[in-house]
């Protein structure tokens, strides 16, 4: 007697059953993938503003003038004052001159914790320095913040929580503490100049 060419009823069902459980298999993993990234973006954001908020930071602190009797500059090129009972972070920094020319100008720039984000606050450059009053620019950098922190680090002295402009003169490293919303911080190190 001779067989039929073909898989057989039984066989049929046994490669169907496999190709259901690999499908299953596969349909839970693409579900743990989904879900993993949607509860890992939102956290993506937050580690993005807090990498761009530093990041500014540090380069408005790599723009301080190391000579501030070059600059004819009255005050500290970095402070910490207390705005509304909270710290800031008041720093001098150089930019570019507002009409073009190459010569440099200083802008002020403060960050604040204000409205549970840190604010970069900015002034307009200026080619000198001037204490009158001007429109502050503001953008929030890093949101769901309750607090920041500051100390300053002064050669011979080590880490200090300025209480005075005279407590940050001589500083050549700056400590900023982030205390966030759900009581977690963030603690960056920089160094001025």
């Amino acid at each position: 007697m001779q067989r039929s060419s073909g898989f057989t009823l039984l066989e049929l069902l046994v490669a169907v059953s496999i190709l259901a459980v690999i499908a299953v298999i596969a349909w839970q993993g693409l579900s743990a993938l989904t879900a993993t990234r949607e509860r890992l973006e939102p956290q993506n954001d937050e580690v993005h503003a807090v990498l761009a908020g530093f990041g500014q930071i540090e380069r408005d602190l790599t723009q301080t003038p190391t000579n501030a009797v070059l600059f004819a500059l009255p005050t500290q090129p970095l402070r910490v004052v207390a705005i509304d009972g909270h710290p800031s972070l008041q720093i001098l920094r150089l930019a570019e001159s507002p009409d073009g020319v190459r010569a440099a100008s200083v802008q002020t720039v403060f960050y604040v914790v204000r409205d549970g984000a840190l604010q970069r606050q900015s002034s307009a450059a200026q080619r000198f320095y001037s204490t009158a009053a001007s429109e502050l620019d503001s953008v929030a950098l890093v949101p769901n913040i309750d607090d920041m922190r500051i100390r300053v680090w002064r050669t011979n002295v080590g880490w200090i929580t300025p209480a005075t402009d005279a407590d940050t003169a001589g500083t050549i490293g700056v400590e900023v503490l982030l205390q966030r919303h759900d009581g977690t911080s963030m603690r960056r190190v920089f160094a001025v100049g």
